[in-house]
């Protein structure tokens, strides 16, 4: 299983690069990337926005870098660097889900085996990390649909999951939310 490690993009609605934001005595990225080193075997983080500050931080982890130069054509764009020469099964994982749990990368990756895309939902928001089988890399790469409808088309199957799933940080208040605990998140 290969992480693509989404952390280029421009963080328009917060302003701040959000992945930079401190939490619990790092990067909000960091958060989100300790659950990803312990549950996939390679990882392969796209950087863009502060590309530099990032790959600092990264020379800490077990982590191959890439740079989406046309970061600022959204998501997708950071997924196909990401998908460059990648030929086993895929999770692609935004960097700010810094409530993420174990399980909803375990359930994703037990549904994988019976379909060709699988993705976290929780109160029917979808989540991530999504996962794709390799026998659909193919048809990713090629296709000129947004991620969202793309996945809908393949027949994705949805799972039950932890709103870590589905609480990325967005905005301030978002990041406030996080860091006051607020028990609307955790109950999601």
């Amino acid at each position: 299983m290969t992480t693509i490690f989404l952390l280029a993009g421009e963080s328009k609605r917060m302003g701040d690069n959000k992945m930079l934001l401190p939490f619990k005595g790092k990067n909000l990225f960091e958060s989100t990337l300790q659950s990803a080193l312990t549950l996939s075997d390679r990882i392969i983080a796209v950087l863009g926005r502060d590309e530099e500050i990032i790959k600092t931080v990264l020379k800490n982890y077990d982590v191959e870098i890439r740079i989406n130069r046309n970061y600022k054509e959204g998501q997708r764009s950071s997924i196909l660097v990401g998908l460059e020469g990648i030929y086993d099964d895929v999770a692609i994982l935004p960097g700010d889900l810094p409530l993420l749990k174990e399980e909803d990368w375990t359930m994703g990756l037990r549904y994988l085996s019976l379909c060709i895309s699988s993705r976290p939902y929780h109160n029917g928001n979808p989540g991530h990390p999504v996962f794709i089988a390799r026998r659909d890399l193919k048809g990713l790469e090629t296709s000129s649909k947004p991620f969202k409808e793309y996945l809908e088309d393949i027949g994705i199957y949805k799972y039950d999951a932890t709103v870590g799933a589905v609480f990325d940080i967005d905005t301030k208040e978002d990041f406030n939310r996080l860091l006051d605990n607020d028990s609307t998140i955790l109950n999601g």
